[in-house]
């Protein structure tokens, strides 16, 4: 018996002694994966502009909007599936910096009170290929503009840029006073062309910053 309770003993002593493995760690996690699917980013009118000029031989007139908003939807992982982007601007804020001419403008030729917002909504964006986030990118977006009661199809050359869940595009568009049965602005004896031209810079993220 003695020499059987030794012998568990001995036993025990070697199992406690004997070195204990610790456990593989486990390997690094990769980079966070980019969300999949659609985002929707609000443009920030802090970090924007929209501005229009009319012009005529020798002379050219300069303009601003001051209130609109929309918003960007987009997939971030690949820009050219299913974007789309609306656009709203507040007739009213339309100002050229000069009081009577605004007051015209907003009166008899844009009619704000009968027509109080200029909305563009997109068709189609087509993007220039390349990864979200190497550089900027150009881009032709396709949209249906509602000005002063009449829609048309324009078509807006742009360059993009996403890149840590920002959207900047730039670009420009023309258009014509005729298009959209608005009288062709007269101040005096002066006569405009009947051609404007709108620029814009957008920045769009997820909470409209």
């Amino acid at each position: 018996m003695r020499a059987r309770a030794a012998a568990v003993m001995a036993a025990i002593v070697s199992a406690m002694c004997a070195p204990v493995h610790a456990a593989p760690a486990p390997p690094p996690a990769g980079p966070a994966a980019t969300p999949a699917g659609p985002a929707t980013l609000v443009i920030d009118p802090a970090a924007s502009a929209l501005t229009f000029s009319i012009s005529r031989p020798g002379e050219s007139i300069d303009g601003a909007a001051r209130e609109f908003g929309g918003e960007v939807v987009l997939d971030p992982t690949d820009l050219a599936r299913g974007a789309s982007v609306v656009l709203r601007v507040k007739a009213a804020s339309l100002a050229t910096g000069n009081r009577l001419r605004d007051h015209t403008m907003r009166g008899s030729h844009l009619e704000v009170e009968r027509f109080p917002e200029i909305v563009f909504r997109s068709t189609s964006i087509q993007v220039a290929g390349g990864r979200p986030g190497a550089g900027p990118r150009k881009a032709l977006v396709e949209g249906a503009l509602n000005l002063h009661g009449v829609e048309r199809t324009v078509l807006v050359p742009t360059v993009i840029r996403y890149d840590n869940g920002t959207l900047t595009a730039e670009g420009s568009v023309d258009l014509t006073y005729s298009d959209y049965g608005i009288p062709i602005p007269r101040f005096l004896w002066l006569v405009m062309d009947d051609a404007i031209k709108v620029r814009f810079r957008f920045v769009a993220g997820p909470d409209g910053r």
